[in-house]
């Protein structure tokens, strides 16, 4: 994204271009398996392939660790159980990397049980995992020695266990001091707390007590991930869709920018759209998913890029397969306050479109800044 030498488009779905360079690194499904994800911590790139429901294999749920810098593949420690099932989101802080297990039936308590690390008497299926990095060395590391023992999962028995249902989570974020102040930091999720009449909650687990805290049965007004922006004093993010406060939300093309510990009604959402679902559709083409990813986190910038993903209108059949059907597009802007707090797009970069396949219906596109 800060290649401004190519030439670029006009971001229009009817001319879009090939990627211009090859992959950093081709998995094999046999490796991870259909329900791979990705995400990144630090300079490495963590994949997790999620066992499929009802297998017995071992090496069914696998994680591979890319450090992007040296260009090669880490030994990664075994995957904990439970998070071999997959994970509902994942959360970077400094070197750690928190996962918000899915719904596994390895992790409960019985209502006459009391959570060690909390006050709520009955915690659903599910549980945090937190995977630790230590600092990179300033030497080369031998992969096959000292590098493995770089890279290890948490075992605080306070993680297992959360007071929701992991696979109804809206939206998340983390408040975290710098660190350079405390390594300590909450973590802030909103779900339903129930999928037949369905009531949202957020709630706050602290790393530092290992407790759960109810905030109040409202749910953040975002979709997937808040992220900070110290110089916005506030937490940013995708703005949910109208009359989809009570199910899994789709993104209205707003941004909102607020506290993550305040209730919707004192959040800001901003007046400009940065992508319009009508104009989409009328061109042949509708919105599958989009997601906000900070650029440079964590360096005092207010920068971000806006990934989307479309589909062609009326295909049924997702256009699995080689053919190019799908479309990737990317917009970078940088977002300033605007008039009553509202959060303003300005800077905004020519967008890019780029033609793309889709082989797996089960594969969750995913974009992060490194």
């Amino acid at each position: 994204m800060d290649d401004h030498s190519d030439d670029l488009d006009d971001g229009h779905p009817s001319s879009p271009r090939r990627f211009p360079m090859l992959p950093a690194l081709s998995v094999a499904r046999s490796t991870l398996s259909e329900w791979a994800k990705f995400t990144a911590v630090g300079r490495s790139i963590v994949a997790i392939g999620r066992k499929p429901q009802g297998s017995t294999g071992e090496d069914d749920g696998r994680v591979l660790i890319y450090d992007t810098k040296e260009a090669k593949l880490l030994p990664s420690p075994r995957i904990p159980q439970g998070l071999e099932y997959g994970y509902e989101a994942a959360m970077a802080v400094g070197q750690r990397l928190y996962f918000l297990e899915s719904v596994s039936g390895l992790h409960s308590l019985h209502r006459d049980q009391v959570h060690p690390g909390g006050e709520y008497r009955y915690m659903y299926h599910g549980a945090l995992h937190c995977l630790h990095a230590a600092d990179p060395p300033d030497v080369d590391v031998d992969v096959e020695g000292p590098g493995y023992k770089l890279w290890s999962w948490s075992t605080d028995d306070r993680l297992l266990g959360v007071p929701f249902r992991a696979n109804t989570i809206t939206g998340h974020a983390v408040h975290a001091p710098p660190v350079s102040v405390a390594v300590h930091h909450d973590i802030y999720v909103s779900a339903l707390v129930d999928t037949v009449m369905p009531k949202g909650v957020t709630f706050s687990f602290s790393t530092a007590s290992g407790k759960w805290t109810r905030h109040g049965y409202w749910q953040l007004p975002v979709v997937g991930h808040a992220h900070y922006d110290d110089q916005l004093g506030a937490w940013l993010g995708l703005h949910y869709g109208e009359g989809s406060i009570n199910s899994r939300r789709l993104v209205d093309g707003h941004l909102c920018a607020g506290n993550i510990a305040s209730a919707p009604p004192e959040w800001k959402v901003g007046t400009e759209k940065l992508f319009h679902r009508e104009e989409d559709m009328e061109a042949g083409w509708r919105n599958f998913d989009a997601k906000l990813v900070p650029m440079a986190p964590g360096e005092g910038g207010s920068e971000y890029c806006l990934m989307e993903r479309l589909r062609p209108e009326g295909d049924v059949r997702e256009s699995f397969g080689d053919g190019d059907k799908w479309l990737l597009r990317l917009t970078a802007f940088r977002v300033e306050r605007g008039q009553d707090g509202l959060p303003v797009v300005t800077a905004r970069r020519p967008v890019r479109c780029y033609k793309m396949s889709r082989y797996n219906k089960y594969f969750d596109a995913q974009a992060f800044w490194l």
